[in-house]
């Protein structure tokens, strides 16, 4: 099943654009909200708070990323990204040890990973 997901590379701290991270954030927690929901959010704030120093500037790159610039100075950008959930069967300890023994023959026949003399085989 696939889904749609945010990466966020937050580069620099600016109180202004929490909020930008956070709602990122909570959508890939399940709370989607489309990218452009987080854009005009994004030129709300800096229309409401304009800064005294360099200026912030919002630029949308397709429907894909947002890109929020501190001067010329790239401070988040926030890309939409799709990722495919797979399932993945269980399995027990038992198994797992059992599927290492097999992929590892040395420790295997030294008694497997489980045996406390074979601790520096694992380094």
């Amino acid at each position: 099943m696939k889904k749609k997901m945010y990466r966020i590379e937050l580069k620099e701290i600016d109180t202004i654009f929490t909020d930008m991270v956070l709602m990122a954030a909570a959508a890939n927690g399940g709370d989607y909200k489309p990218l452009n929901k987080i854009a005009d959010a994004a030129d709300w704030l800096c229309q409401r708070y304009p800064t005294t120093g360099e200026c912030h500037t919002v630029n949308r790159i397709g429907d894909y990323a947002l890109s929020i610039d501190k001067g010329t100075k790239n401070i988040l950008l926030i890309t939409e990204i799709e990722v495919m959930e797979l399932d993945m069967p269980e399995i027990t300890p038992q198994e797992a040890k059992g599927i290492l023994d097999e992929i590892n023959p040395v420790l295997n026949r030294q008694g497997g990973i489980t045996n406390s003399n074979n601790h520096e085989n694992l380094n």
